[in-house]
């Protein structure tokens, strides 16, 4: 059976390897990313079951990237943030 695959897009290394850890110890295909730009590289290249998003990021913002990925492609997102308003 082929894992789910999953992009973890954070520019906090820290939480980032925390995430990316905690799923691939569950079995996930995991891939980070730490800037918007660099997430829609990788969503250009490979079709992820997943995305774990954070909102401010440097290069493209979370909101940037999400409409950059709509133009192509859809797969699910979910925002973990602490942005607020």
């Amino acid at each position: 059976m082929e894992s789910i695959r999953v992009l973890v897009v954070e520019d906090d290394q820290d939480i980032n390897r925390l995430l990316c850890r905690i799923l691939a110890d569950g079995g996930y295909d995991v891939r980070p990313a730490f800037s918007g730009s660099e997430a829609v590289l990788w969503a250009e290249q490979y079709d992820y079951d997943l995305v774990l998003l954070d909102l401010m990021l440097p290069g493209l913002t979370g909101e940037e990237f999400i409409a950059k990925l709509r133009q192509r492609k859809t797969m699910p997102i979910i925002v973990l943030s602490a942005k607020t308003g």
